[in-house]
C-alpha cells in the first residue's frame, strides 16, 4: 500500500491528515509506504510546525517509522525545492524508482 503525500504540511491539514491515515492503515496487516511528492516532500525535512501554529506532522512520521514502514521522499521534488535535508529515516528515489513503487503497490491512497 502506498499512500502519496503532495501537499506542504503548513497551511493544510491534507499532509497530516495523509500521515494519520498511512499510520491507521497499519492496524490492519498492511506494510505501508509513504511517498512524498511535489509540495509533499516539505513534511520530509525537519519542520517547527509550532512556529506557525500547524499540524505535527512530526509525530505521525516518528510513528511509521517505529512501526518499520517506509518513507520515500522523490527526488525530483527535493530537487526543485532546494531542498538538501530530509528526516532520518526517510529514503531519497529518483522519480523512475517512485514511480514503480507507486504503479506496483496493490492500494494507492493519494492525498
Amino acid at each position: 500500500m502506498v499512500v502519496i503525500v503532495r501537499w506542504a504540511p503548513l497551511g493544510s491539514e491534507r499532509a497530516a491528515e495523509a500521515l494519520r491515515v498511512a499510520l491507521g492503515q497499519t492496524l490492519a496487516p498492511n506494510r505501508v509506504t509513504v511517498v512524498f511528492l511535489d509540495e509533499g516532500v516539505w513534511s520530509a525535512r525537519p519542520l517547527q510546525p509550532e512556529v506557525a501554529q500547524g499540524p505535527d506532522v512530526g509525530k505521525p512520521i516518528r510513528f511509521l517509522l517505529e512501526l518499520g514502514q517506509r518513507l520515500v521522499a522523490d527526488a525530483d521534488s527535493l530537487a526543485a525545492r532546494e531542498i538538501h535535508t530530509v528526516l532520518a529515516g526517510v529514503d531519497v528515489k529518483k522519480r523512475r524508482e517512485v514511480i514503480d513503487l507507486i504503479t506496483t503497490a496493490d492500494h494507492v491512497i493519494p492525498y
